[in-house]
């Protein structure tokens, strides 16, 4: 405690003492309002001395420097780990400059710092995403084509907002996709051309035989040999024409659309087929309507094959009013088809094979119907799956557009 509160606080019990006697005396003679002032100002006194006692706060102590050398020494340990990141790094910079942001993005584009042509597809790309977002983007080196898939983000600057990029190279995946595929489908191929053409070529062998001994029995049989071999051969260019219908899928054109109005076409298109078979349909369009950017032609004929595929099962349960049920909903992002029937669901041994071309568990059926509708919402950007079915309940397919 200092010098100068030591003598402040002696002075205020001195005064304080005083205005006791003071207001005592005045008391007893009768001053009763002088009695009260000089008991005020002693309270003021007291509360005044028991402030100025209290012990100060302690001074807090400054915050320490940063060491700057450990900061330096932490960027360079960040920029160092960024440049051997082996994915290229850009960033588009608010001015519209696209710079490369390590080693890698500066060998792939062949620069020190700035793009100074940058592909309109990378560009395109980086303006287009959204923060957070995922997209794929084709680069053209040299007399290579590759594709990599691209993340996005964006960061504040003292100048303005960043878009970060990171690009990975899935052309590896896309190859070796493309070889999955390659191998199943000739896999389907060999199976289904071997099937068709055994009983043909043991059929062909016994008509010959027959007709050989020229007698009328073996020529009724021959006859007969003959006109199975026709209709293997009808069955046979029918899985050929299937193939070519998923071979030349042609790319779709969208358009704006109301999904209500491609929903109501869609289903005189099945009631004219199917009501006069019994089958039902229950059609609930989304409320309010939504257009979507899609090909009618190619959505219209994908769902036609769902819902028939749906009729057929309902057929199969004729314990049930036949029924087939065509629902949507919708979100920011798109909406979602559910179709849905009464029939006896999909096995368990075959849910992971429907969707496979020219697979099929019907008679007469070619195994593209799926198939085509899968590659058409793909090619919207969405997907066709199975859902999960309870027991005893038909089978539900999502349709994502």
């Amino acid at each position: 405690m200092g010098f100068k509160r030591v003598v402040l606080l002696g002075l205020g019990q001195v005064l304080l003492f005083a205005c006791g006697v003071g207001a005592t005396v005045s008391i007893q003679a009768g001053l009763y309002a002088c009695a009260l002032a000089l008991a005020l100002t002693a309270l003021w006194l007291g509360a005044s001395a028991a402030w100025a006692g209290r012990p100060s706060p302690p001074m807090r102590a400054a915050p320490p420097m940063p060491d700057m050398e450990a900061v330096r020494a932490d960027q360079r340990l960040l920029r160092s780990l960024i440049d051997q990141t082996p994915a290229p790094l850009l960033m588009l910079h608010p001015d519209g400059v696209i710079t490369a942001g390590n080693r890698a993005a500066r060998t792939l584009f062949r620069t020190d710092d700035r793009l100074v042509a940058p592909p309109t597809a990378l560009t395109e790309a980086l303006k287009a995403g959204a923060s957070g977002g995922r997209l794929t983007v084709e680069l053209v080196a040299e007399t290579s084509r590759r594709t990599y898939a691209m993340s996005l983000a964006d960061l504040a600057g003292p100048h303005g907002t960043i878009r970060l990029a990171a690009l990975l190279d899935i052309q590896p995946e896309i190859h070796a996709a493309e070889a999955a595929a390659l191998r199943d489908l000739m896999q389907v191929l060999s199976h289904e051309i071997m099937n068709a053409l055994t009983p043909v070529a043991s059929l062909a062998a016994t008509a010959t035989e027959l007709l050989a001994d020229e007698t009328p029995a073996s020529l009724a049989l021959a006859r007969d040999a003959v006109a199975t071999l026709a209709r293997r051969a009808e069955g046979l260019m029918r899985f050929v024409d299937a193939y070519r219908t998923l071979a030349r899928l042609p790319p779709p054109d969208p358009k704006p659309t109301s999904l209500a109005g491609l929903m109501e076409e869609t289903a005189r298109l099945f009631r004219s087929r199917w009501e006069p078979r019994g089958v039902r349909l229950e059609l609930t369009c989304p409320s309010p309507d939504v257009v979507l950017e899609l090909d009618a032609d190619l959505a219209i004929h994908a769902l036609s094959n769902i819902l028939s595929n749906g009729a057929e099962a309902a057929l199969e349960t004729p314990a049930r009013t036949p029924t087939v049920r065509f629902a949507a909903q919708t979100d920011p992002a798109g909406a979602t088809l559910t179709i849905s029937d009464s029939g006896p669901g999909v096995s368990r041994e075959h849910r992971e094979r429907i969707f496979q071309s020219f697979f099929t568990t019907k008679p007469e059926g070619a195994g593209v119907g799926l198939s085509f509708a899968r590659q058409v919402a793909l090619s919207h950007g969405g997907d066709l799956t199975l859902s999960a079915q309870a027991p005893g309940e038909g089978a539900v397919f999502l349709m994502r557009l």
